[in-house]
């Protein structure tokens, strides 16, 4: 890959001579509003490209197709806006984004960020007492917005109604409940499941509401290990915002909690056990930093939220088990201990919506 060397050298704020480029997580860069992300080294420094796109999808019920309106869940250019505007430089808090170093538009479709290569320990190395000080970061945060500190943003491109519009893409999964895939003794940990999905289905709109009576914030609504940093600075950073917008405090917990079981980030981890480090660290960000919210009402905002996300995955999973052989070469591991995870998954979010409607 060819850089144009005076840019390059913009973005790292002097001359370089000479530099080499890596791809970082190839295999990961599923979007199609990322056209890659890579590493440049430059005379004993080094930077983070990352390239969004509008991409095409032959798929348009697909659940990551690239949106061009600014209101999209998925809008394509939504990070590069992030990043450009300063917006992202400006977070208060402990979580913070890659500082940025420039940005560039490439073309009507494509713009590319470039960015600090953040140095510290990254999210699919933590420890369970990582995730206590994760959480409470992201609360220090997500609490000055929450309690007027800090102003809610207004920028047309921020993500609204994330959780509405996820919930909408997977209604067109849920005729895959049915079907002869479910005869697949490797499905036989998830079969038991999809009587409760239905009923908890059929009461999505409460539980969406219940989520939207939160105090609103920031939310990245990306919130998983991968896209995060232990920064040696002290701080968290969290990278791959394309999906910042406002929604509710609590929102982002259940992929801080879920989502390191679901994509096998820590494979067989007691769900309850991590819910526990999580939600003790947020709450206690969040009343170290003037939230004066109860742990009760943290865990029914975060309980409606983690329902409504991860169970209709259950409907998802059909599809998955038709063609498995990308989850299982990522992960070397078979498909049927893979999708016993994922029922542990879909079941604790089942349990989390069924306790919040009684």
């Amino acid at each position: 890959m060819e850089l144009d060397i005076g840019v390059l050298s913009r973005a790292f704020g002097r001359e370089v001579s000479s530099y080499t480029v890596e791809p970082i997580e190839p295999e990961l860069r599923i979007h199609s509003v990322t056209g890659g992300v890579m590493r440049v080294r430059a005379d004993g420094a080094s930077l983070v490209i990352k390239i969004v796109r509008h991409g095409e999808d032959p798929d348009p019920n697909a659940l990551w197709v690239s949106g061009a309106d600014p209101s999209h869940r998925n809008f394509w250019k939504r990070e590069w806006l992030a990043f450009s505007t300063g917006f992202l430089d400006a977070l208060p808090g402990e979580l913070r984004a890659p500082r940025t170093l420039l940005t560039t538009e490439n073309g009507p479709d494509e713009c590319w960020i470039w960015m600090e290569d953040v140095e510290g320990n990254p999210g699919t190395s933590f420890e369970l007492d990582d995730y206590d000080s994760v959480a409470f970061d992201l609360a220090t945060t997500q609490a000055a917005f929450a309690t007027g500190r800090s102003v809610l943003p207004g920028h047309e491109w921020l993500a609204h109604q994330w959780l509405r519009g996820w919930v909408a893409a997977l209604a067109h999964r849920m005729p895959d409940l049915e079907g002869e895939i479910w005869s697949d003794e490797r499905l036989e940990a998830l079969v038991p499941l999809r009587p409760r999905l239905r009923e908890l289905w059929s009461a999505r709109e409460t539980l969406l509401s219940i989520v939207e009576t939160a105090p609103q914030t920031v939310v990245h609504c990306d919130f998983w290990p991968t896209n995060l940093i232990a920064a040696d600075d002290g701080t968290t950073v969290a990278v791959d915002w394309s999906q910042v917008g406002i929604g509710a405090i609590a929102q982002d917990l259940d992929q801080l909690i879920l989502d390191p079981v679901w994509m096998q980030v820590l494979p067989g981890q007691s769900l309850v056990e991590l819910e526990t480090h999580v939600l003790r660290g947020y709450v206690s960000g969040l009343r170290t930093s003037g939230a004066d919210l109860s742990e009760a009402a943290v865990r029914r905002w975060y309980a409606a939220a983690a329902s409504v996300h991860y169970a209709p995955m259950l409907a998802f999973m059909a599809s998955v088990a038709a063609a498995p052989e990308r989850l299982e070469r990522r992960w070397g591991r078979p498909f049927t201990v893979i999708a016993r995870d994922r029922a542990r998954v879909i079941e604790r979010a089942l349990e989390l919506g069924e306790s919040v409607l009684g």
